[in-house]
């Protein structure tokens, strides 16, 4: 179908691109650039429909940064929660940057106790709209511009010369054999041609 010349219209999107989803072992590696080609294609890992740029002659206006994260075990998503930093780059630019994981909350999903601890599952925040990282100021994604999420994953130091080994988050995510989900969904304004 052909474009109506001269027109645009605007509404809300979610963009969305997954570092990791499933159980088992995994092969996450040390810094991971989402929104890039890796998933597309993929619908349960990303909406994107080209790698690191919008579609056609697309604006977005980003208002919110989520990373919806859930595993089945609270340990490992303490040593997630700080273990890994986040960046969002527009074009070359750090738009907001070498942030913990915890800084941006998922705002969805499910949430409540269950009482089989083998059952339960640890998300990151409230299933509230209020539980979200809102921009003070929206960030534009211009025509053709790339943008990505940089993942980065940082080891916890030993603090008492090796008496307590080290630990490295990426190998305890791993190596982790429970559910695992971390994916990151930018919402805002898409503006796009009529048809």
């Amino acid at each position: 179908m052909a474009n109506l010349p001269g027109y645009r219209e605007q509404i809300h999107e979610m963009k969305y691109d997954t570092l990791v989803r499933g159980v088992g072992t995994s092969t996450v590696g040390q810094k991971t650039k989402l929104f890039s080609a890796l998933n597309t294609g993929q619908p349960q890992l990303t909406n994107m429909q080209e790698g690191g740029r919008l579609s056609n002659e697309e604006v977005f206006l980003c208002l919110a940064i989520q990373f919806y994260v859930q595993f089945a075990t609270a340990q490992l998503y303490r040593f997630i929660e700080d273990g890994v930093m986040w960046t969002f780059l527009v074009g070359n630019k750090p738009m907001m940057g070498a942030l913990p994981l915890w800084t941006a909350p998922g705002g969805g999903g499910m949430y409540g106790n269950d009482v089989n601890a083998q059952a339960h599952v640890i998300t990151n925040g409230l299933p509230s709209w209020e539980a979200i990282l809102k921009l003070a100021k929206p960030i534009k994604v211009e025509k053709n511009q790339h943008f990505a999420v940089d993942i980065e994953f940082y080891a916890f130091a030993s603090l008492d010369n090796a008496v307590t080994p080290a630990i490295n988050p990426l190998t305890q995510l791993n190596a982790d054999t429970g559910l695992k989900i971390i994916k990151c969904v930018i919402s805002g304004i898409l503006e796009r041609a009529v048809q």
